[in-house]
């Protein structure tokens, strides 16, 4: 890094030109490291995001170190302090279009390791951790462009990554410490939040989100919600998945329904005209929906066979995928599946 003389508008003194070489205005980080991407100075730190490290600097103060090796700040007539290094071996990569930052913290990505990390008072925290690692580990390494942006209105990160093939993006919420979301939208390019309101760029114009009471339709197309459970409460256990029920509004049916051995038929929505029916379709009690999960597969050797009217899939686990097409404002409080351990 090189700086040259100040700039001040008061007095009209403009030096940005001058490189006296009598003059402590250089400073250098580590090259085993790769090359500088991204610089970011808040608060009297400078901080360097390099390919494979991060690192600050503090401005017009310096560090003096304890016994234990501990920087403390001590004012200096230095432009730039002593390079210090958080505490891991992270870096951006070579993906500086991955930064972005709100109230104190910092979010970018290591695609070389896979990791999105954020950086804020605590140091480095490597996000994807919470839950997602594996999926950024696989999806991150062919990505072409790679952009974070902070979502003021939801309060949550928003990450898309273009790939040449199935691009993505998701939301996490500090709040909860998670990956809360997969979006259907894959924005242009850079995305933002500007006076309360979150904007994202398409086939060069811009979208505000969350303008209209219209959910799950973005640039002009809707798209299903959609939630994939997994069954696995006492996972060494051979169990029979008997019903599957929940809370919320009415328009949710569940798909893909199957364990490890057995499939199930699809459950459809709730509709008053099937209360008095034995089908594959929600029913409601007590302001709850409930369905029998009536199996489909084909019966195996020796199997006692009951007919169509006798409901469960056996398995260790079971996964299902609930979804609603409704553009309305839909609410899903909670799913919840009965089961009995088998005796063999």
């Amino acid at each position: 890094l090189t700086y040259s003389g100040i700039y001040n508008s008061r007095t009209g003194i403009n030096n940005t030109n001058q490189f006296p070489i009598d003059k402590p205005i250089t400073l250098s980080v580590d090259i085993q490291q790769g090359s500088i991407q991204k610089l970011f100075a808040e608060d009297q730190i400078l901080n360097i995001f390099q390919e494979e490290k991060v690192r600050y600097v503090q401005i017009d103060k310096d560090a003096i170190y304890t016994a234990e090796g501990i920087p403390i700040s001590t004012t200096s007539n230095v432009f730039l302090g002593d390079v210090v290094s958080y505490g891991t071996n992270y870096g951006i990569g070579k993906n500086p279009e991955s930064f972005t930052h709100y109230a104190g913290r910092k979010y970018f990505v290591d695609k070389p390791k896979g990791a999105v990390l954020r950086l804020s008072r605590d140091g480095i925290t490597e996000i994807s951790n919470y839950g997602m690692r594996s999926y950024f580990r696989d999806n991150l390494s062919d990505a072409t462009e790679i952009h974070t942006a902070w979502d003021i209105h939801d309060k949550s990160l928003v990450l898309t990554a273009k790939r040449p093939s199935d691009s993505f993006t998701v939301a996490f919420d500090e709040g909860v410490r998670g990956w809360t979301s997969f979006y259907s939208f894959i924005p242009q390019g850079f995305s933002g939040s500007l006076d309360g309101k979150f904007y994202t760029f398409k086939n060069s114009d811009i979208y505000t989100h969350y303008a209209t009471n219209e959910y799950n339709n973005f640039y002009g197309v809707s798209y299903d919600s959609s939630v994939n459970f997994i069954f696995n409460e006492q996972p060494s256990a051979s169990k029979n998945f008997l019903t599957i029920n929940y809370e919320g509004s009415d328009t949710w049916n569940i798909s893909n329904i199957e364990t490890d051995i057995d499939q199930a038929y699809n459950i459809s929505s709730y509709n008053i005209a099937n209360e008095d029916l034995i089908m594959s379709a929600f029913q409601k009690i007590h302001n709850k929906f409930y369905s029998n999960i009536m199996n489909s597969s084909t019966s195996s050797a020796g199997e006692v066979v009951f007919g169509a009217d006798v409901s469960g899939i056996k398995g260790f686990f079971a996964k299902m995928k609930i979804q609603t097409s409704s553009t309305d404002y839909k609410e899903l409080f909670s799913v919840s599946t009965n089961y009995n351990i088998n005796s063999y």
